[in-house]
């Protein structure tokens, strides 16, 4: 599967999920919007229960069966209170029998119990009670919800007091009340999303690691092909010349092809010992040898190597301001194949006129040797993970440059066990310049490390 493919599922999937999850918690929102009006309704109806209890308790504590003490026990009760069935229904008998001994509802002591019964079930909001007439006229209101937003408010279900005068609750519920009431329910809502998420990353992970393994399998096969078939097929042709007597009396072409297959073999050789290192070293079992090292000779070695580089035209110009009292101890070896994995990338990643300059100075008590060429250059998207192994972008692929992605990694391990670091500077389509720094160390510092 091709990457755009995985990233749009990646990102349908994503989209999928927000939507489905928003969906979910709206559709949550105003069912407990719904649950919260329910509650008000019921913390109403217990407010004016508890509001009917107390002015009994307060003022007739000897009722009995629902009957004040001051009525007598043998006669009927319609005698005394004239009402209707239905209001009594609704209202209840201790309402009448309540208001007909002149103990009458009072909304301030409703006000009071409401507010408890609210803050008992955790709902903090602004609200009005409202005690109407039989005509809806507002006869008295407590609460401290403005008017102003009265209007939009939730107004409750209205409660029958006594002779058509009913109570009605109007309350500002607003997304953080509800929100409030849902707080267990986000909580587990947002785990749900993010082990969800986790999970679709690290599906992703997965294919794109399986992907990477495969193009590194593909990548892998073709650099074995070209830069290890190659060399054997030449030392192979070479040895049967030299078998089959061919060469015997041919002492120039003999020296000629032992040159060719002995420089063929020290580039397999190279290869080898260059996968070996970079395993030693990330297994901390690379033993670092430093020497006193002349970064002259070095350099100059590495361009005499190059400069008679046939497939291109090379020009390799080097510079090296060391101060001749200055002594450097570095892992040479490890150091010098690092610069010339820098060479030989400046050199394949170019066009066919190839120059490469090469800095070496002492600045701040580090060693810089700086490598800089007029290649293709590197996208910055890719600066990052050109250091990982067997790395090759994109760009590379497309360009039929074959290789294994080990020598910018090298550069990199190299840098770091001597405590360096390496840098980069490119523009794409124009230049690379790679810098190892690396801090210099005291003689009594030399040896294993």
């Amino acid at each position: 599967m091709k990457t755009k493919g995985v990233w749009f599922i990646l990102f349908l999937s994503i989209v999928s999920l927000f939507i489905f999850q928003s969906m979910w918690l709206n559709n949550t929102y105003h069912i407990k919007i719904k649950d919260v009006q329910k509650e008000i309704n019921n913390l109403l109806s217990r407010s004016i229960d508890k509001e009917v209890k107390l002015r009994i308790e307060q003022n007739i504590p000897d009722v009995k069966m629902g009957l004040a003490t001051s009525i007598p026990a043998e006669a009927s009760l319609t005698e005394y209170i004239e009402f209707n069935d239905d209001e009594v229904a609704e209202a209840g008998i201790h309402q009448h029998i309540l208001n007909y001994d002149g103990f009458p509802f009072k909304l301030a002591s409703l006000d009071n119990i409401f507010i408890n019964e609210l803050k008992n079930a955790n709902i903090i909001l602004n609200y009005l009670l409202y005690f109407k007439d039989s005509t809806g006229i507002i006869i008295e209101q407590t609460g401290n919800l403005p008017q102003s937003k009265s209007e939009n408010a939730f107004y409750s279900e209205s409660r029958l007091i006594v002779d058509g005068k009913r109570v009605q609750a109007i309350v500002d519920i607003t997304p953080s009340i509800v929100f409030q009431q849902m707080i267990g329910i986000l909580i587990v809502s947002f785990i749900m999303f993010v082990i969800i998420m986790f999970c679709v990353f690290y599906q992703t992970k997965i294919i794109f690691d399986e992907y990477k393994l495969t193009q590194l399998r593909r990548d892998f096969s073709h650099a074995l092909t070209h830069d290890m078939k190659t060399p054997l097929s030449t030392i192979d042709s070479i040895l049967a010349n030299f078998r089959s007597g061919i060469l015997n009396n041919r002492p120039e072409m003999q020296e000629k092809h032992g040159k060719i297959a002995m420089d063929q073999t020290k580039n397999l050789l190279s290869l080898v010992n260059k996968i070996l290192t970079i395993a030693q070293i990330e297994e901390g079992k690379y033993t670092l040898n430093r020497t006193l090292t002349d970064m002259q000779m070095m350099i100059t070695e590495l361009e005499e190597r190059f400069s008679v580089w046939k497939k291109k035209q090379i020009s390799i110009q080097t510079s090296v301001e060391i101060d001749e009292n200055k002594e450097i101890y570095i892992d040479d070896g490890l150091i010098k194949n690092a610069i010339s994995n820098l060479i030989e990338n400046a050199i394949k990643y170019s066009g066919d006129s190839v120059t490469i300059n090469i800095r070496c100075f002492i600045s701040d008590d580090n060693l810089y040797i700086i490598v800089k060429d007029n290649g293709f250059g590197i996208a910055e998207k890719n600066m990052k993970i050109i250091f990982e192994k067997f790395e090759r972008t994109s760009s590379v692929r497309k360009k039929g440059i074959v290789g294994f992605g080990v020598g910018l990694n090298y550069v990199k391990l190299a840098a770091e066990i001597h405590g360096g670091i390496v840098k980069i500077f490119s523009k794409e389509g124009d230049y690379s310049e790679f810098s190892i720094v690396l801090p210099l160390v005291e003689h009594n510092h030399t040896g294993n490390n």
